[in-house]
């Protein structure tokens, strides 16, 4: 576990190299989280492995049935498990839930006023229409690190993105 909550699982098979536009500096005593290597692979547009990455992120695909596969032993995927911190969150929703109660206490008053049969119990607890969860929130993130097939191709993914990518987000930069 790194100092920002990070759990990295790291496998390097014997022989493969590692490319260099995969590593990021954290900082002092953070564990280095690699990024995506694809992003710069000519292979990228018709990679079966790339193709997975995009099934487990949820992402439209460069091709619905890519022709190349890398040998076996290769690439090297890290899985980044992140569980979301909450505290901001958390905060919002107290917020949010304080003006649900007062939103509640003014519903309650008012149907008091306008029933005069309204019965009331003082200890009833009030509550607003919105309902809350505060489970936290974990996500991974798979990123090829390493691959004895790699083709450096700067930029060959943005230059070949998906449609539905460049039409929701025009201006997106892969990280």
């Amino acid at each position: 576990m790194n100092q920002i909550g990070n759990r990295v699982n790291q496998v390097q098979p014997f022989g493969t190299t590692t490319h260099d536009s995969a590593r990021v500096h954290l900082g002092r005593g953070c564990e280095a989280l690699q990024m995506c290597i694809c992003i710069d692979c000519a292979r990228v547009t018709n990679c079966a492995a790339y193709h997975f990455v995009e099934t487990k992120h949820n992402q439209p695909h460069m091709t619905e049935h890519p022709t190349f596969t890398p040998r076996e032993g290769s690439p090297t995927i890290h899985a980044n498990i992140r569980t979301v911190e909450q505290k901001d969150v958390i905060d919002r929703l107290f917020r949010e839930h304080k003006d649900e109660e007062e939103g509640a206490i003014r519903a309650s008053s008012s149907q008091r006023d306008a029933d005069e049969d309204f019965d009331a119990s003082p200890l009833a607890p009030l509550h607003g229409k919105t309902v809350y969860d505060l489970s936290s929130t974990t996500t991974i993130e798979y990123d090829v690190v390493a691959c004895k097939d790699f083709v450096e191709d700067k930029g060959c993914w943005v230059r070949n993105m998906p449609e539905a990518i460049k039409a929701a987000n025009p201006n997106f930069v892969p990280t």
